[in-house]
């Protein structure tokens, strides 16, 4: 796997990034934006975008991250069963990214955590607040790793903010000048997000 967690603020300890190296883009943790609007994240709430740099990730990008992280299937218009191997993915990647507190429900018998951020506007310009807008979600059934998938769906308009709705943030990877790069692998790492499990 291409993907570590690693600091936003250096040295903290914070563990708000999640790289990955076969891109070099810097992913902001899902819960650092959870319950702001599009179109406050855009403005510049938290300052991931005005301060840090970070941008609205494309669905393409979104894509690739998955594919690095290891996730293969998408929507429930694939073959059933999905492989194990697409859930312990998912479950990783959940954990280095954060948003495994997002929504927690119990549906069929199955523990469902839906982990859920929203993507680059689809077109020009600034969108309006009642403009639609789509996320990306990792449907997780602990009980059923089988059922785990990812897909993309309508969640509602631009300023709509709700605390299981968070934002796909990245940025191109930033080195300081002489700096050896150190992370935290997603291969038995004690992660943030594993520490919400409880």
């Amino acid at each position: 796997m291409a993907i570590i967690q690693q600091n936003l603020v250096p040295a903290t300890g914070d563990h708000l990034i999640t790289l990955d190296t076969e891109t070099n883009l810097e992913w902001l943790s899902l819960d650092a934006t959870a319950n702001l609007s599009y179109l406050e994240v855009l403005g510049g709430a938290g300052g991931y975008t005005s301060t840090y740099g970070f941008r609205y990730a494309t669905g393409q990008e979104i894509g690739l991250l998955h594919q690095h992280a290891g996730i293969t299937k998408y929507g429930l218009s694939q073959v059933v069963p999905f492989p194990q191997s697409n859930h312990v993915a998912m479950e990783t990647l959940i954990e280095l990214m954060g948003g495994i507190a997002l929504n927690s429900s119990t549906s069929s018998g199955s523990v469902l955590v839906q982990t859920q951020g929203m993507m680059k506007f689809r077109g020009p310009g600034v969108p309006t607040p009642i403009m639609p807008m789509s996320v990306v979600q990792l449907w997780l059934f602990k009980n059923n790793p089988g059922s785990s998938y990812a897909d993309s769906n309508p969640v509602g308009n631009a300023g709509k903010r709700a605390p299981e709705i968070a934002s796909y943030l990245v940025r191109d990877r930033i080195m300081p000048v002489g700096s050896v790069s150190r992370g935290k692998s997603a291969k038995g790492a004690k992660t943030r997000g594993a520490k919400k499990k409880a």
